[in-house]
This record gives C-alpha cells, structure tokens and sequence, in this order.
C-alpha cells in the first residue's frame, strides 16, 4: 500500500526540499520504491537539488492535460521523481487544487511504496493542496520559536482537512546552541512528535553545489546518518548507526554537559556577587 507523505514548512529556508529528497533516497537504502513530485510550482528547486537539468515532463504538463500523470515519474539515482516547471507561462491555468486527483491516479498504479510531496512553504493554494492531498504530513522546521509558532497556525488547518492520518516535526539544522529548543520542548508546545532530528553540517552545503543531496553526496556524514534514521522510522525497520557517528555524539553529549554546568555555574557567581554588592549598597 502506498504512503503519501507532505513535507511542509511554515517558511520558506528551513530546508524542506532537503529534507524531501534525503528522505527519498533514504528510504531508497533501505529497498522503498519511492516517487518525490516537486509541487511548489511557483518556485520550484527539486530538479536542481537532485542534479537534474533535462526532463521530458513535468508536474505542469499533467495538470494543464498535456500529458497523462502517470507517464511523468522520471529515474534519478534508484528513485523516480516529477519535477515542476521553471517557464512561468506553465502555471497558466493551472488550477493548484486539482492536484489530489491526479496523485490518486498515481497511488492507484500502486507502483511506489512511498510518495514524496514537497510542499510549496506557508500556507498559500500550492501548500494547501498538498495538505489536502497527503495521508501524512512532516512539519520540517529549524528549533526557533519563530519557525515553532508557524507550526502550531499550521495545525489549525489540518484540523479543518479530511484524511490526514499522522503528523509529525522534523527538525533540521540543529545545532548545540543554548538559544535553541530541542525536539522534547517542540514536541509539547506543537503536540506532535519528532520524526527526525537532523544535525546543522556545512557537507549538505557543499553536496548542494555539487548537486548532490547529502545521501549520495557524503553518506557516512552525521546529516546522512540522520536521514537514514529518520527513513528507518518511518518504515519501521532497523537501522544501527555507524559506531564513528555513534561515538562522535556521545563525545558532543558529554561537551554539552560540561558546557551547561560551567554556564550554569557562571550565572551562579554572577547572582552571588550581585548579592554582596546589593548588601554594601545597603
């Protein structure tokens, strides 16, 4: 049976199209037969984000009737994807709403064990209709309030959706900052769980100028560590972290800790001295 999956954002920069195309090729690793369909049509990056200049169709082509959809999934790197137009003039008539009707077409064909949409970000026509059109949705944000609270007025939409089955929050380009909320704080202020937690590493930069998505790029980095795990979830198989990776967190673990006891107790000789000098004050 096949998963439709939206990835979604409450902006734009929090690297969703990341996310979507490591996922796919995540779960490539682990045997999923897997489509990814670019639906921000106004702005669309997957072509680029997966290597790719020359297709012979796109998402356009299907919804304005040139093309049947399910003749557009196109092989890239052991995964099949749509991608969207970069002429302007293809969202001419284009009506963004349709667009659930024709993924049932492609969920009907029952050729994918999973379907990927990465979302156009906010909530415009283009992310509604993928919110609309997703049996589940992951919510891919940075750890900042800012990007927190978009999530939160994005559930009150889903709220008013038929057929949404799951929700869940990836959390990306995390970093060891102490201005930042992690997955446990996130988790309660949005009530839905955190399907993956993916470290900030300069690599995904590096694999974008390349035009290669992390996966493929640098696979025993720790972000593709992360994404694998992230896939392993999600399909319910098990997965067993390189121990290179497994040691190198533990190691940031115990940096983390020592950093948090000598802030705290910093701010411990800051109370004490205001202390004294409010009594000789006095």
């Amino acid at each position: 049976m096949t998963r439709v999956i939206g990835i979604a954002s409450g902006k734009g920069g929090v690297g969703k199209t990341t996310v979507s195309t490591n996922l796919a090729l995540a779960l490539r690793d682990f045997g999923k037969k897997v489509l990814l369909i670019d639906c921000n049509l106004s702005t669309p990056h997957l072509a680029y984000y997966l290597g790719v200049s020359n297709y012979k169709s796109t998402l356009n082509d299907a919804m304005l009737g040139k093309v049947g959809i399910e003749s557009t999934p196109q092989l890239k790197d052991g995964i099949k994807y749509i991608p969207a137009s970069l002429d302007l003039k293809d969202l001419n008539g284009i009506d963004t709403m349709d667009f659930k009707k024709h993924l049932k077409k492609l969920v009907a064909s029952d050729k994918f064990d999973y379907i990927i949409l990465d979302s156009a970000p906010g909530l415009g026509r283009e992310a509604l209709a993928v919110l609309d059109a997703a049996e589940e949705v992951i919510f891919v944000t940075t750890p900042f309030v800012p990007m927190v609270n978009d999530i939160i007025r994005s559930a009150e939409v889903l709220k008013k959706l038929k057929g949404v089955k799951g929700v869940s929050v990836a959390m990306n380009m995390v970093t060891e900052g102490s201005h930042e909320i992690f997955g446990r704080s996130i988790s309660g202020l949005t009530g839905f769980p955190i399907s993956g937690q993916i470290s900030y590493d300069q690599n995904v930069v590096y694999g974008l100028v390349a035009k290669s998505p992390i996966v493929n790029f640098k696979p025993n980095a720790a972000s593709s560590v992360e994404f694998r795990k992230m896939a392993a979830g999600i399909a319910g198989v098990d997965y067993k972290a390189p121990k290179s990776y497994t040691v190198k967190r533990a190691f940031r673990k115990v940096k983390n800790k020592i950093f948090s006891r000598s802030v705290s107790m910093s701010q411990s000789n800051e109370d004490i001295s205001d202390d004294l000098s409010i009594q000789k004050m006095k």
